[in-house]
């Protein structure tokens, strides 16, 4: 997965997302939850993370085939 892939999914999801923690704050990891699907963290659709040089994005595939 690519990150423009990634950012679309999160651009397009049909429901307002919330983002944990903050855009705002500084963060080497991110979380972007839908209400809609209940508590966390079975609510969590995406994350993105960074660990050194390295980026990582994770996209729930049941929701990746929904939409």
């Amino acid at each position: 997965m690519s990150i423009a892939e990634f950012e679309a999914f999160v651009r397009d999801y049909p429901r307002p997302l919330e983002v944990r923690p903050l855009l705002r704050q500084q963060a080497n990891y991110r979380e972007w939850v839908d209400a809609a699907l209940g508590k966390w963290p079975g609510n969590a659709v995406a994350k993105c993370w960074k660990r050194g040089g390295c980026l990582g994005y994770q996209i729930r595939l049941d929701l990746v085939l929904k939409v």
